[in-house]
């Protein structure tokens, strides 16, 4: 109970608004998934019900946008996690797997800027990921994705980033995504990163990401 205590309280003083579990999640038996296995991650998720096969859906609690938070995938709260009140998010999440090498991470900043300030938006994007080239127009029937990829050699293995800023047609909001791939060690036979699927995935991230109309 204690416990229970001192997480509701630094999440209502660092988050302005609190990050309480959702109702639904309390209520339901929770799934041996590590998003839900995790504290600070599964009081972020709607329901621990799939909404894709491996998918949860994370709708966020400044009541802009939502999108899909894989199974596996946790945050480990602040700094990793930030908000303010309804303008502004950040999420840093990963899924790692060390007995099949890999990892994935996901950064996602939510604002309400929109198209009104692309320009700026790109500029941020593009310095943050090292990225010196042009973005890929991509249009979905509410959204438009602004989209570029690299590929960075680390020590033990080599990093696969594919990123892009998200506006809405319909409202002044938009999301930078960013999405890395890379194996834990290059050197083990299970290396087996397909640059071309986890480009696919990455847009598809990108494509199912939805944002709210305002009220």
């Amino acid at each position: 109970m204690r416990s229970r205590y001192i997480y509701a309280l630094i999440c209502t003083l660092i988050f302005a608004g609190g990050c309480s579990m959702k109702k639904e999640v309390d209520s339901m038996e929770l799934p041996n998934t590590k998003a839900f296995q995790d504290e600070f991650t599964r009081s972020l998720l709607d329901s621990p019900k799939e909404v894709e096969e491996g998918y949860y859906l994370f709708k966020s609690d400044t009541g802009g946008y939502s999108m899909l938070w894989p199974k596996d995938a946790v945050t480990d709260g602040p700094p990793f996690y930030q908000r303010t009140k309804d303008s502004f998010e950040k999420i840093r999440f990963y899924e790692r797997n060390e007995e099949k090498n890999y990892r994935y991470s996901f950064s996602t900043t939510y604002s309400t800027y929109g198209e009104s300030a692309i320009e700026s938006s790109l500029g941020i994007l593009s310095d943050s990921v090292s990225y010196n080239g042009d973005y890929e127009l991509i249009e979905t029937e509410k959204t438009r994705i602004r989209f570029a990829k690299l590929e960075e050699p680390l020590i033990h293995s080599t990093a696969y980033f594919f990123f892009g800023y998200i506006t809405s047609k319909e409202s002044e909001k938009g999301l930078e995504y960013i999405y890395t791939s890379q194996c834990l060690e290059k050197s083990l036979s299970n290396c087996n990163i397909d640059v071309e699927k986890e480009e696919k995935k990455a847009l598809s991230y990108m494509k199912t990401v939805q944002f709210n109309l305002n009220e």
